[in-house]
């Protein structure tokens, strides 16, 4: 799974969801935000993770890997019992963290104003 966020660096920006388990309320309002903008997360090239203690999910998706979990938790130095959200940038590197649930419009603001983004913009008006 390490080698998971690797192979996004400049490809895809990252949202990792730290939670205690997939029914956690911020989780669910985390991924309620991002339902409602499918379009906007994709325009920002974002990949999202949905982290427990025992299992991970890419866009939903279940994946295996149990054992590098607990190395997430310690890399990215989250507690197990409450909600944490990080956005990795497309160089791999953290952008953002909040302990509740971030807007997509929060979100959307703090990548648009990254150097990376603002040169995509410019690309795709010409």
């Amino acid at each position: 799974m390490a080698q998971s966020l690797a192979q996004h660096e400049w490809e895809n920006r990252v949202v990792l969801l730290f939670a205690p388990d997939f029914e956690n309320k911020e989780l669910k309002e985390q991924l309620a935000f991002f339902q409602n903008d499918k379009k906007g997360l994709e325009d920002r090239k974002l990949i999202v993770y949905q982290i427990t203690p025992t299992k991970v999910k890419k866009d939903g998706t279940p994946l295996n890997g149990k054992s590098e979990i607990d190395s997430w938790f310690k890399k990215f130095k989250v507690d197990k019992k409450g909600f944490t959200f990080i956005l990795m940038g497309l160089d791999g590197g953290e952008k953002m963290r909040n302990s509740d649930p971030v807007s997509v419009e929060k979100l959307f603001s703090k990548i648009d104003r990254m150097p990376m983004r603002r040169a995509e913009i410019r690309r795709n008006k010409n």
